[in-house]
């Protein structure tokens, strides 16, 4: 059996699956690609949230159709859950720790550090993000901690060239 390609799948990648952001398409192609590993962590269910509220806030949506989006985002990760398309990560005290390495180490904020953590000690191949944050560190954190960080907005040919598939 051929040994899968850990995708970790960051918060903002997620989000590209449910409020019609650009980069969806490769998202979906790894979820649904019997090659990959989808992980992500259960914190990236409160940035989710958060980002609704950001949109509630900003009234982009207004507070009925916040709940309904919440509701239906919900129901999406359970579903891709149960066919195992998709792990949520616990946090785990080892990531802490690592977090708060990388938050000195490569200057981030906590959850961008607490996601790169998780996916450093799942031994992830690749990190899927629509994150500024990360996109200044790809290279640095290619060479030091061996994940390839790659943004949701590149081709999905692209990728597949980028980790040999």
């Amino acid at each position: 059996m051929m040994k899968k390609i850990k995708c970790y799948l960051e918060s903002s990648s997620l989000w590209n699956l449910y409020y019609e952001e650009k980069g969806s398409e490769i998202i979906e192609y790894c979820l649904n690609n019997s090659q990959f590993d989808c992980i992500s962590s259960v914190w990236s269910q409160l940035e989710i949230v958060r980002g609704i509220k950001k949109r509630e806030n900003q009234e982009e949506i207004n507070s009925g159709e916040a709940e309904k989006l919440q509701l239906f985002i919900d129901t999406d990760l359970k579903r891709l859950i149960s066919k195992k398309k998709l792990t949520l990560e616990k946090i785990k005290e080892d990531t802490i720790l690592i977090a708060k390495k990388f938050i000195w180490q490569y200057n981030l904020y906590a959850s961008d550090a607490l996601h790169l953590a998780t996916a450093t000690c799942l031994s992830c191949k690749v990190i899927l993000v629509d994150d500024y944050h990360f996109k200044r560190l790809d290279k640095t954190i290619m060479k030091k901690e061996g994940l390839l960080i790659y943004s949701t907005l590149n081709t999905i040919s692209n990728l597949e060239k980028k980790i040999n598939i």
